[in-house]
């Protein structure tokens, strides 16, 4: 199973003005590549919380474990299938 990975941005410097906005919005460009351009960019990811019935999670569960994937990508190509233009 993947691990997931997290990254730790530097905080801007001090000795320089800085636009916190803008260092917000662009500082997971620069965990990815710091040389990127936006355009190169991945798409930006949204969590999703749903609330389901237990019965329902322990089926999504079940599928994923026998299929080797996680519960999340299972439910995301479930997603894209379904709502992908």
């Amino acid at each position: 199973m993947p691990q997931k990975k997290v990254n730790f941005n530097a905080k801007p410097k001090k000795d320089k003005p800085v636009n916190v906005d803008e260092w917000v919005v662009n500082r997971d460009l620069k965990a990815v590549d710091p040389k990127s351009k936006p355009e190169e960019a991945p798409e930006k990811i949204k969590r999703l919380t749903l609330d389901i019935p237990e019965s329902l999670h322990r089926a999504i569960k079940r599928k994923a474990v026998e299929d080797g994937e996680t519960m999340a990508d299972q439910l995301r190509s479930l997603l894209e299938k379904h709502y992908k233009n």
